[in-house]
């Protein structure tokens, strides 16, 4: 039983962590995504919902060089 609840908390903990990259790599806040991926169960629909987010990153990239 020890393993398992093991198992599930570096599950967890490895969700937080990719949502945190994530977040990072696209140019969203990376504390809101950190915390609302360590809330079990949510964390899922929070990566998913990470996952098709556009790239923010990209977006400012190219409205600025579309203005100049």
């Amino acid at each position: 039983m020890a393993l398992f609840i093991f198992l599930l908390l570096f599950a967890n903990v490895l969700i937080c962590y990719f949502c945190y990259l994530k977040a990072t790599e696209k140019g969203y806040p990376k504390v809101i995504f950190a915390v609302l991926g360590a809330i079990p169960y949510f964390n899922l629909v929070v990566l998913v919902y990470l996952l098709f987010l556009p790239n923010v990153k990209a977006d400012t990239l190219l409205n600025s060089k579309a203005a100049s």
